[in-house]
């Protein structure tokens, strides 16, 4: 009897674990369900947007609703029925109901669907990011078809055009004309691991503040040594596309660079990069952690100074204090005139101008994103690529600190530790 009872347990509990493993089943098919009904809604939500929008966009072109009846002297055309497109979206790829006009002296044309538009600005804004992150192009259409469906309108093929384009239009960008004065520009090289080749692929980058304080990509030309003649071609470039004017060039202690900027630009002042300079002289002392520490400080106290005199003062010291570590010592006195050019430029302006992180900043995202893609490319998409996503960090570039001061410096105005001084005459 007691055997039987038991076996009535087991049966019993199995019955029911099995109606659970059912009814959880049931939940995740539900739950999946629901997740592709949430895509079909917002798709079949965007598909009727936009037919819609094309419908309002054909009435304002024909200037009449439908079934209207309109004057001889303002008739523009028919409406000619629709014709079928399937365009690629963020969110999966619509049908759209394209209307066309007859019987028109003027070619109907969508400005919010233009012809040969397959895939919206969105999804092709995607591919460099999917490049840096390590998709190849052979990659590219199953990845694309996992987020636009099957019938995917991306291929292959279309993606190394697009990566063409990426070049064509980095190399466009350097025959547009600048403004003719820039107030401050920085100049750095950047180097990224690309291609089979041992050699890493060396950028020129030079970005400019303009009048209004804003910063602008000016030039992100190859060069795989940043030599003089490298230099002397990115700023001649500058030279041919209409600046006229630089007030200050910040770079690090390349000598082509600064070789190059006297010769095509000798009234630009020059300003060292501080913190290249500083890890320069702590790299030429021993690596004791009290005095690594105390040397820092000592250098950022003439960083931090608020006068001329007072950071040669520091430069004095310093000199002084760590007179045993000549190397060390030379390595910073040497370059004290270019460190401190900065006094003669508006002081609230000296946080933007010490230093070269306007170009740094943006490859250090790009160079974490290369090192983790871990995928080879060659260097003309590498370029058309890193150029793209140049433009793109551009747009959230902030601009400085009292970005009126800008115009100021360019039209003359002369400064002494940071202010104004008044008696001086302003150069229009």
């Amino acid at each position: 009897m007691k055997d039987y009872i038991r076996n009535q347990r087991k049966s019993r509990s199995k019955v029911k674990h099995q109606i659970n493993q059912r009814i959880r089943k049931l939940k995740r098919e539900t739950k999946r369900h629901m997740n592709y009904l949430l895509d079909e809604t917002a798709l079949k939500g965007a598909q009727e947007t936009i037919n819609n929008t094309l419908e309002l966009e054909r009435d304002e072109f024909l200037g009449r609703d439908n079934y209207q009846r309109v004057d001889d002297p303002a008739f523009r055309g028919y409406r000619n029925g629709y014709s079928q497109r399937t365009v690629g979206l963020g969110c999966g790829q619509v049908s759209i109901n394209m209307p066309r006009v007859s019987h028109s002296s003027e070619l109907f044309e969508s400005t919010i669907l233009p012809p040969y538009l397959r895939t919206s600005q969105k999804v092709l804004d995607t591919l460099p990011q999917l490049y840096l992150y390590g998709i190849s192009g052979g990659d590219f259409r199953p990845a694309l078809k996992a987020l636009l469906g099957e019938k995917a309108v991306l291929s292959d093929s279309s993606v190394t055009r697009l990566r063409d384009y990426f070049y064509e239009q980095q190399f466009n960008f350097h025959n547009q004309p600048l403004d003719s004065h820039y107030s401050y520009v920085y100049a750095d090289g950047v180097y990224l691991k690309v291609g089979l080749s041992c050699e890493s692929l060396g950028i020129l980058v030079i970005v400019g503040v303009n009048e209004k304080g804003e910063k602008r990509l000016l030039a992100m030309i190859p060069g795989y040594r940043e030599s003089y003649e490298n230099w002397r071609d990115a700023l001649r470039n500058l030279l041919a596309r209409g600046v006229k004017w630089i007030g200050l060039i910040i770079g690090d202690g390349i000598p082509g660079l600064w070789q190059a900027a006297n010769e095509v630009f000798p009234e630009a002042l020059n300003q060292r990069d501080w913190m290249h300079k500083i890890r320069n002289v702590l790299e030429k002392l021993p690596r004791d952690k009290r005095l690594q520490a105390r040397a820092y400080d000592d250098l950022m106290k003439i960083y931090n100074a608020q006068t001329k005199e007072e950071a040669n003062k520091g430069f004095l010291r310093f000199a002084k204090k760590y007179e045993a570590y000549t190397t060390a010592v030379a390595c910073l006195l040497k370059d004290r005139k270019v460190l401190t050019t900065y006094f003669s430029f508006p002081k609230e302006h000296w946080i933007h101008i010490k230093t070269t992180n306007p170009v740094e900043s943006p490859f250090s995202s790009i160079k974490v994103r290369l090192n983790k893609a871990k995928r080879m490319m060659n260097e003309v998409s590498a370029l058309g690529l890193v150029f793209q996503l140049m433009l793109k960090r551009q747009a959230k570039w902030r601009r400085i600190n009292y970005p009126e001061l800008a115009a100021m410096v360019i039209a003359g105005v002369k400064y002494q530790n940071g202010l104004e001084i008044k008696t001086s005459r302003r150069i229009a």
